[in-house]
């Protein structure tokens, strides 16, 4: 290990997971879609959360025109829980709500391949801190795969000049020079599973 990174974690414990951390972290389930908290060494089903901390939540909804707009026609805790899901659903070290109760930033959470979510406000998936546009997603999720440069051309009905513009801007985006690159660095910044 490097004398720089000597005192960096391999792995790092989900926010709220050890008795005693009082902040709170929520956790998307991809199979069911549910959001469960943790605070204080205990895991809690969404309904649970205080009344203060759903406020928070729905204020930043709120805030999202294209979220409430996708959002409008199901019930309020449906919606609210869905928004959570999207927004805050990783399970990492960044608590979603600190010790106060304050609600902190969105999580770097693809929740899905093709979410409306992708689209909210709200939603910000970032590598090294630089915003990835939809478009950008999909073409990474595409070069992770084992298509051919002219497979993924054909499957976004584009040419494959474009594909290859595109796949040099995330070169640039990513700071890196080779197809592995990309993967290995969204990988390690759950930009996809």
């Amino acid at each position: 290990m490097s004398k720089d990174n000597r005192n960096e974690r391999i792995h790092q414990l989900p926010a709220g997971l050890l008795v005693g951390d009082k902040s709170t972290e929520l956790i998307g389930c991809p199979d069911t879609k549910k959001v469960f908290f943790l605070s204080d060494g205990n895991t809690r089903p969404f309904a649970d959360l205080d009344k203060p901390k759903k406020a928070k939540l729905f204020e930043k909804m709120l805030s999202d025109t294209p979220a409430m707009n996708d959002l409008k026609d199901k019930p309020f805790d449906e919606a609210l829980e869905q928004f959570s899901f999207c927004v805050f659903g990783a399970a990492d070290a960044s608590p979603d709500f600190d010790t106060e109760g304050n609600l902190k930033t969105d999580d770097n959470f693809l929740c899905s391949n093709n979410c409306k979510c992708l689209k909210w406000e709200s939603k910000n998936i970032t590598v090294d801190g630089k915003k990835i546009t939809p478009r950008q997603l999909e073409i990474i999720q595409l070069l992770a795969t084992d298509l051919a440069y002219k497979q993924i051309a054909d499957q976004l009905e584009i040419s494959e000049a474009t594909v290859d513009t595109h796949r040099s801007n995330i070169f640039k985006l990513f700071n890196v020079h080779s197809r592995a690159g990309i993967v290995t660095k969204a990988m390690a910044q759950k930009i996809i599973q």
